[in-house]
Protein backbone atom coordinates (compact mmCIF):
# COMPACT_ATOMS: atom_id res chain seq x y z
CA UNK A 1 0.00 0.00 0.00
CA UNK A 2 2.81 2.74 0.98
CA UNK A 3 4.43 1.98 -2.36
CA UNK A 4 1.45 2.81 -4.74
CA UNK A 5 0.72 6.24 -2.73
CA UNK A 6 4.46 6.95 -3.41
CA UNK A 7 4.46 5.99 -6.86
CA UNK A 8 1.40 7.90 -6.82
CA UNK A 9 2.81 11.11 -5.37
CA UNK A 10 6.17 11.09 -7.51
CA UNK A 11 4.09 10.74 -10.44
CA UNK A 12 1.80 13.86 -9.20
CA UNK A 13 4.92 15.66 -8.65
CA UNK A 14 6.97 14.52 -12.33
CA UNK A 15 2.75 15.38 -13.88
CA UNK A 16 3.50 18.73 -12.02
CA UNK A 17 7.13 19.70 -13.47
CA UNK A 18 6.12 18.43 -16.61
CA UNK A 19 3.23 20.72 -16.95
CA UNK A 20 4.95 23.88 -15.55
CA UNK A 21 7.82 22.91 -18.10
CA UNK A 22 5.00 23.08 -21.02
CA UNK A 23 3.31 26.39 -19.99
CA UNK A 24 6.74 27.70 -19.45
CA UNK A 25 8.60 26.86 -23.27
CA UNK A 26 5.23 27.48 -24.51
CA UNK A 27 5.03 31.16 -23.13
CA UNK A 28 8.68 31.41 -24.53
CA UNK A 29 7.86 30.50 -28.01
CA UNK A 30 4.75 32.73 -27.85
CA UNK A 31 7.11 35.75 -26.53
CA UNK A 32 9.57 34.84 -29.36
CA UNK A 33 6.98 35.08 -32.29
CA UNK A 34 5.17 38.39 -31.11
CA UNK A 35 8.70 39.56 -31.11
CA UNK A 36 9.74 38.50 -34.74
CA UNK A 37 6.48 39.97 -35.96
CA UNK A 38 6.47 43.12 -34.48
CA UNK A 39 10.29 43.14 -35.52
CA UNK A 40 9.49 42.72 -39.02
CA UNK A 41 6.17 45.38 -38.97
CA UNK A 42 8.13 47.81 -37.06
CA UNK A 43 11.84 47.34 -38.40
CA UNK A 44 11.94 49.97 -40.68
CA UNK A 45 10.93 52.65 -38.56
CA UNK A 46 14.07 51.50 -35.95
CA UNK A 47 16.43 50.54 -38.05
CA UNK A 48 16.88 54.15 -40.06
CA UNK A 49 17.87 56.39 -36.96
CA UNK A 50 17.49 59.78 -39.59
CA UNK A 51 14.07 60.90 -41.13
CA UNK A 52 14.72 61.80 -44.56
CA UNK A 53 11.44 63.48 -46.15
CA UNK A 54 9.94 61.95 -49.07
CA UNK A 55 10.40 63.88 -52.37
CA UNK A 56 7.56 65.27 -53.81
CA UNK A 57 6.72 64.83 -57.23
CA UNK A 58 8.62 66.43 -60.34
CA UNK A 59 7.78 70.48 -60.65
CA UNK A 60 7.19 70.69 -56.61
CA UNK A 61 10.24 71.78 -54.99
CA UNK A 62 9.51 71.30 -51.36
CA UNK A 63 12.58 70.03 -49.68
CA UNK A 64 15.05 70.21 -52.51
CA UNK A 65 17.90 71.40 -50.08
CA UNK A 66 19.89 72.79 -52.52
CA UNK A 67 17.48 74.36 -55.21
CA UNK A 68 15.98 76.44 -52.65
CA UNK A 69 16.54 79.74 -51.93
CA UNK A 70 18.51 80.43 -48.76
CA UNK A 71 17.83 82.83 -46.39
CA UNK A 72 20.67 83.36 -43.14
CA UNK A 73 18.84 85.32 -39.88
CA UNK A 74 21.39 87.30 -38.48
CA UNK A 75 22.11 84.56 -35.68
CA UNK A 76 22.78 81.90 -38.37
CA UNK A 77 25.27 84.75 -39.76
CA UNK A 78 26.56 85.34 -36.32
CA UNK A 79 27.46 81.75 -35.33
CA UNK A 80 28.82 81.02 -38.95
CA UNK A 81 30.95 84.22 -38.33
CA UNK A 82 32.49 83.19 -35.19
CA UNK A 83 32.62 79.30 -35.67
CA UNK A 84 34.70 79.75 -38.99
CA UNK A 85 31.29 78.26 -40.59
CA UNK A 86 30.97 79.32 -44.35
CA UNK A 87 28.27 79.06 -46.80
CA UNK A 88 29.80 75.93 -48.99
CA UNK A 89 30.05 73.98 -45.32
CA UNK A 90 26.35 75.04 -44.95
CA UNK A 91 25.56 73.51 -48.57
CA UNK A 92 27.83 70.69 -48.36
CA UNK A 93 25.81 69.62 -44.85
CA UNK A 94 22.78 70.17 -46.15
CA UNK A 95 23.63 67.90 -49.32
CA UNK A 96 24.77 65.02 -47.24
CA UNK A 97 24.15 65.35 -43.75
CA UNK A 98 21.37 63.36 -42.10
CA UNK A 99 18.25 64.80 -40.36
CA UNK A 100 18.53 64.38 -36.44
CA UNK A 101 15.22 63.24 -35.84
CA UNK A 102 15.27 64.40 -32.02
CA UNK A 103 16.80 67.60 -32.02
CA UNK A 104 14.33 68.51 -35.18
CA UNK A 105 10.63 69.82 -34.98
CA UNK A 106 9.17 67.46 -37.86
CA UNK A 107 5.35 67.75 -36.56
CA UNK A 108 4.57 71.47 -36.33
CA UNK A 109 2.81 72.87 -38.93
CA UNK A 110 3.69 74.62 -42.53
CA UNK A 111 6.92 76.64 -42.60
CA UNK A 112 7.18 76.21 -38.33
CA UNK A 113 8.91 72.96 -38.86
CA UNK A 114 12.67 72.90 -38.24
CA UNK A 115 14.84 70.13 -39.53
CA UNK A 116 18.09 69.60 -37.41
CA UNK A 117 20.50 68.60 -39.89
CA UNK A 118 23.93 66.78 -38.56
CA UNK A 119 27.31 66.38 -41.01
CA UNK A 120 31.27 66.50 -41.21
CA UNK A 121 32.62 69.73 -43.03
CA UNK A 122 35.50 69.06 -45.28
CA UNK A 123 37.83 70.12 -42.67
CA UNK A 124 36.43 67.27 -40.43
CA UNK A 125 34.21 69.53 -38.37
CA UNK A 126 31.03 68.31 -36.58
CA UNK A 127 28.04 70.51 -37.51
CA UNK A 128 24.38 71.25 -36.91
CA UNK A 129 21.96 73.00 -39.70
CA UNK A 130 18.79 74.60 -38.51
CA UNK A 131 17.00 74.95 -41.09
CA UNK A 132 13.21 75.49 -41.96
CA UNK A 133 11.83 75.47 -45.17
CA UNK A 134 9.07 77.14 -46.42
CA UNK A 135 7.93 76.98 -50.13
CA UNK A 136 10.83 77.92 -52.06
CA UNK A 137 12.69 79.84 -49.45
CA UNK A 138 14.92 77.95 -46.98
CA UNK A 139 15.61 79.74 -43.61
CA UNK A 140 18.87 78.59 -41.98
CA UNK A 141 18.43 79.43 -38.55
CA UNK A 142 21.49 78.61 -36.96
CA UNK A 143 24.85 76.70 -37.41
CA UNK A 144 26.07 74.47 -34.51
CA UNK A 145 29.17 73.20 -34.04
CA UNK A 146 28.79 69.67 -32.24
CA UNK A 147 32.87 68.83 -31.26
CA UNK A 148 34.23 72.39 -30.30
CA UNK A 149 32.72 75.28 -28.30
CA UNK A 150 33.37 78.67 -29.41
CA UNK A 151 33.17 81.77 -27.62
CA UNK A 152 30.60 83.86 -29.61
CA UNK A 153 29.66 87.37 -28.31
CA UNK A 154 26.43 87.80 -31.25
CA UNK A 155 25.31 90.93 -28.69
CA UNK A 156 21.65 91.57 -28.72
CA UNK A 157 20.79 88.74 -31.68
CA UNK A 158 21.04 86.27 -29.05
CA UNK A 159 18.30 87.66 -27.25
CA UNK A 160 15.36 87.23 -29.82
CA UNK A 161 13.08 84.25 -29.26
CA UNK A 162 12.26 81.13 -31.25
CA UNK A 163 9.27 82.78 -32.94
CA UNK A 164 11.45 85.37 -34.48
CA UNK A 165 12.72 83.11 -36.63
Amino acid sequence: MLRETRYKRERKARDSRDFRKFVFYTIMVSLLILALTLKRCLGPAYDKSVYIPEQKQTGDSSFKWNTMVRDYTAHAKCRMECRHINEDEVSDILQKGNINVAKSELNEAGCKRKFAIDGYSRENQHIRIVASPCGNKLTIITCIDLDKKWPCDCGEINKKTKDDY
